[in-house]
């Protein structure tokens, strides 16, 4: 009695290993932010938003354009972001309804098990990233859109925390 390798037996094996490589890196990436933030790049970002946010808060009302220009172009990116996540998200749904059992695409996109079941729970993870990164792509937008409005208040005294941090929340 010989033990046969089958293509649905692939699933079982990468994914379980790719969600272990993922979760490990994660945990080892969140570790050495909290430890020494300046080693990631995530980190250095922080550092040198809250100087720039700093700086910023230092000049004159007048002369804020820049930052204001500067925050408007990753509210830009965002919103960019968020459109691309949710065009892939309509994709895929039209993906999801308009096939059946006998699509002829099935076998060769999607390797490894490719019972109707699988394959339905593989489009919807798929799906569901791209929902969760577009409304993480919104928040950012929303974080964004307070800092530049808080740095084109004129003549105003606000604390300078009030403004690093929205600039600096992160919700990806």
């Amino acid at each position: 009695m010989s033990w046969k390798w089958k293509e649905e037996y692939l699933d079982r094996l990468l994914v379980p290993f790719g969600l272990l490589i993922i979760i490990t890196y994660h945990v080892f990436l969140f570790n050495r932010y909290r430890k020494s933030p300046l080693t990631t790049v995530v980190g250095s970002e922080d550092y040198y938003k809250k100087i720039w946010a700093e700086k910023t808060l230092q000049l004159d009302a007048k002369d804020r354009g820049t930052s204001v220009n500067v925050i408007s172009s990753n509210i830009s990116a965002a919103n960019t972001l968020s459109s691309v996540s949710l065009v892939m998200s309509s994709l895929i749904g039209a993906w999801i309804g308009s096939s059946n059992d006998k699509n002829i695409f099935v076998s060769s996109i999607i390797y490894g098990d490719s019972s109707s079941t699988i394959i339905s729970i593989k489009y919807v993870a798929l799906l569901s990233c791209f929902l969760i990164s577009f409304a993480a792509f919104i928040q950012t937008t929303r974080h964004y859109a307070l800092a530049a409005f808080l740095i084109s208040l004129p003549s105003c005294d606000i604390p300078v925390n009030y403004v690093q941090k929205p600039i600096l929340k992160y919700v990806w």
